[in-house]
Formats: structure tokens, C-alpha cells, sequence
């Protein structure tokens, strides 16, 4: 059982990491510079599956994501907790379900390195928190008053 502190820097580190996993998604120039660089990984590791040229519906969604992450990721920096932690966590359970099933229909195996993160974060923001003794009281005072 994780404490509170110690659960709100793993929230705190996956909004960091998300942070900067989707900075280049933000916009066309810096997922033009992202996909090329995983296009080249994809090519020199020669991972199973395609990586697609990109189209503007595929600029618009990606954009967009970006912005939304991004936006996720600065509250969860500035006011981790563990709301902001498991609703985080559902997130990237939701998002290891849509990148393996990505991968299962032909997209480049290079989407694991990405889902292991995203299913390690998910795992770690699922364990129970423990109450510290201040939050106890203040429930104990709640339910008296």
C-alpha cells in the first residue's frame, strides 16, 4: 500500500512523461518531425506492421490529442492526487486496449514501447493508497460534527 505522497509523485512523473511524449503531437511541425523519427526507428529496427503516411485527418486528431494530453497532463502536475491518478490510470487502460489493437490490425510493433508505458503508469496509479493520519481525523471530525 502506497502512501499518499509517494502516490502523487507517480502521478506527478506520468504527467511528466506524457508531457513530453505528446509535446511533438501538438502540432503539424512537431509531429512531422516525431513520425519521422519513428518512421526511421520503425525502418532500422525493421519492426512488423506499417507506419502510414500521414493525411490531414490524421494531423487534425493527433493535434488534437496533443492538446488535450497536454493540457491533462499540466493539472496533474500542478494538483496530482488520487483522483486525477485513477481516472488517469482508467485513461491509459483505455489507451494500451486502442494501441494493441492498432498493433493487432497491422500498425508498426513500435507501438509496445509506447503501450508498456502507458499499461506500467496504469498499474502503478491502480494500487491502493494508504489514508494519512490527518485525513482519518478530518473524517472522524466530519462524521461527529
Amino acid at each position: 500500500m502506497l502512501s499518499e505522497n509517494r502516490y502523487k509523485n507517480i502521478v506527478k512523473i506520468s504527467a511528466w512523461y506524457d508531457l513530453l511524449v505528446i509535446l511533438p503531437f501538438t502540432t503539424p511541425w512537431t509531429l512531422d518531425i516525431l513520425y519521422s523519427i519513428l518512421k526511421h526507428q520503425h525502418d532500422y529496427w525493421q519492426f512488423s506492421g506499417e507506419l502510414h503516411s500521414l493525411n490531414a485527418a490524421h494531423y487534425l486528431f493527433a493535434n488534437l490529442l496533443g492538446a488535450v494530453v497536454l493540457v491533462w497532463s499540466l493539472l496533474r502536475i500542478l494538483q496530482p492526487g488520487v483522483l486525477p491518478g485513477r481516472l488517469d490510470a482508467v485513461a491509459r487502460y483505455v489507451f494500451c486496449l486502442w494501441q494493441i489493437y492498432a498493433w493487432q490490425h497491422g500498425f508498426s510493433t513500435l507501438i509496445l514501447f509506447f503501450t508498456f508505458f502507458e499499461l506500467s503508469f496504469g498499474i502503478a496509479q491502480s494500487l491502493p493508497v494508504r489514508r494519512e493520519a490527518s485525513q482519518r481525523e478530518a473524517g472522524l471530525r466530519s462524521v461527529h460534527a
